[in-house]
């Protein structure tokens, strides 16, 4: 069972909305802990309201004493063998407690952490604190091989396995709860699960309404920022590892890069209680991380150890002057030489078009490299800023084998040449250039490559029959093999057995399945339901399930079964 703690105070403005999007969860086996905290504009009593409508609900009331203290309360009470903490301000789409605890499941990691959107007017956007971090799904992976995970300092997007979350605690009386806990529980964890599909929606109030992360020139707010990040670098630095200094390096970028930008807007208290804390925070620190930050933000940091206030608020001025609105970290960033970027890559004919963003500039060269041994180079004959790709033109002497190609360019016969970059997302899509040969453009790691693969086993038909969707395949399977409906790569959802006669095979699932599956949307922004389907042995890994050359997207019950741009079979929710 999961356990999800809301602590509760004068949100009667969003509480029952953030509520039904708990009650909605397709996750069922869930009990929901509200502490009211002393409420006093009615959302003790809509909290009151709720186990009456879902028994899975329960409420205890206590004085105000802040959210800290709330959570630590809930989470006394809790029972679950999991546990998860939402505010009771934001949302979670229907799905959110079904992928984090399936991939626990799946695993045995210590904690799962979700992606998130900004809620803002009703709109959702991608959070910009976890386009980073939650940039692709990774399963088990250990902490300490993947520094940039420090940023993800949310506690709301998470679930806990119970016996690792132990006695920890949030911090009372201060703002900031979440950064002094999930930091060093980051640095204990033996392995995390990071889902990239969003699962909480954080709620950006008005400006009339600011929550605690959106009033950063209060000066209370100041001293429990600096508090919060001084208590994870503590713990951490009581850690093996490097995690205290990656740590150090991420909180100068982020959380006090934000109150650094403030200070041109204000008071001089304000000013001179930073540089004391600021002073002290910084005595903590490795000489040697102000020398891998950014030339301007390494600069403003030794302005501040200095003492020179005045020469800091003049260098921030003059970055915040520089820079669009909302730029955030990248105002500080060192400038470097443009990258080539692909703006379009699309299949014209039989040929693979490789649009770049300058159309202007000549290209000298334009190949792709094959990233195994034997280092194979193709050159794309170019017009302009973009280039042509005949898939045979990736076939070995010996036919078709499977292989990764990354696309390169020099943008003059002199000039460094340097792999195509992809900055935003872009429309790929998978080929069959035969009957056994796929080939599909992608971006991995922000580089644009060309996979040439050879699927063994492959969907030959789906649809719908009897009140199932079924899907045909060909291809030799392991005995027990289920066919497995994923919310997020290698996290089953849903999974059945799959009856094979020699290379063919079917699976069925139940439409009545998905029905149930698609459920409320959290918010009317909200994107439709989509599962990738898979194959996997019981208790084993899955195996995406291509799309074969000749499948045709078909209607079945609530949903639509296409091919995605990888050219993996998905089933989608209709709206």
């Amino acid at each position: 069972m999961l356990s999800v703690v809301v602590p509760v105070h004068n949100v009667a403005r969003y509480l029952d909305i953030c509520l039904e999007s708990l009650a909605a969860q397709t996750y069922r086996d869930l009990e929901v802990v509200l502490v009211d905290d002393g409420s006093t504009d009615g959302s003790g009593s809509l909290a009151d309201a709720w186990p009456a409508r879902d028994p899975r609900f329960r409420v205890v009331h206590q004085a105000n004493a802040g959210l800290g203290a709330a959570r630590n309360a809930g989470a006394a009470l809790a029972t679950g063998d999991y546990l998860a903490f939402v505010d009771a301000d934001d949302v979670l789409p229907p799905y959110a407690f079904e992928v984090l605890v399936n991939a626990l499941e799946q695993t045995g990691s210590d904690f799962a952490s979700g992606n998130v959107s900004l809620l803002t007017d009703g709109a959702l956007t991608p959070s910009p604190l976890h386009r980073g971090t939650h940039r692709e799904t990774r399963l088990a992976v250990n902490p300490r091989s993947h520094r940039y995970l420090v940023y993800d300092r949310l506690a709301c997007n998470k679930v806990w396995r119970r016996s690792f979350w132990g006695s920890t605690r949030f911090p009372e009386g201060v703002h900031y709860e979440d950064i002094p806990v999930t930091v060093p529980l980051y640095g204990r964890a033996s392995s995390v699960d990071v889902i990239d599909l969003p699962v909480y929606y954080w709620r950006q109030r008005p400006a009339g309404d600011p929550s605690i992360s959106q009033r950063l020139a209060e000066q209370r707010n100041l001293d429990d920022r600096f508090a919060a990040v001084s208590s994870a670098l503590s713990a951490l630095s009581a850690l093996d590892g490097p995690f205290a200094t990656w740590y150090a390096e991420t909180a100068l970028q982020s959380d006090l890069r934000l109150v650094l930008e403030v200070l041109p807007d204000v008071d001089d208290a304000y000013r001179a209680r930073f540089a004391k804390l600021a002073t002290a925070f910084l005595a903590g620190v490795d000489a040697d991380s102000l020398s891998r930050l950014p030339q301007r933000l390494a600069a403003a940091w030794k302005l501040t150890r200095d003492g020179d206030l005045d020469g800091l608020v003049r260098l921030v001025s003059s970055v915040r002057a520089s820079a669009a609105p909302g730029a955030g970290m990248a105002a500080w960033r060192d400038p470097v030489t443009p990258a080539v970027r692909a703006t379009a890559v699309d299949w014209v004919g039989g040929w693979l078009r490789i649009s770049l963003a300058d159309s202007l500039v000549p290209l000298a060269l334009l190949w792709l490299r094959e990233g195994s041994p034997g280092d194979q180079v193709v050159a794309l004959p170019s017009a302009g800023g973009s280039g042509l790709l005949r898939p045979s033109r990736l076939r070995g002497r010996q036919g078709w084998r499977p292989a990764e190609w990354t696309v390169n360019v020099a943008p003059a016969r002199d000039a460094l040449r340097a792999p195509v970059r992809v900055t935003e997302p872009l429309p790929f899509q998978a080929r069959w250039v035969d009957q056994s040969t796929l080939v599909t453009p992608l971006a991995r790691s922000g580089v644009l490559r060309v996979v040439v693969e050879r699927p063994a086993v492959v969907a030959a038909e789906a649809g719908e029959d009897a009140g199932d969707l079924y899907v045909d395949g060909c291809g030799e399977l392991a005995p027990g093999t289920l066919l497995r409906l994923e919310r997020a790569a290698g996290v089953p959802s849903l999974a059945y057995p799959v009856v094979a006669s020699g290379p063919k095979w079917m699976g069925r699932v139940p439409l009545a399945d998905l029905v149930a599956a698609i459920a409320t949307p959290g918010v009317p922004d909200e994107p439709p339901a989509v599962w990738r389907v898979a194959l996997g042995e019981p208790g084993g890994p899955s195996v995406p399930l291509p799309a074969g050359p000749r499948l045709t997207p078909a209607t079945a019950g609530p949903v639509r079964i296409d091919i995605d741009p990888r050219g993996i079979l998905r089933v989608t929710a209709a709206r």
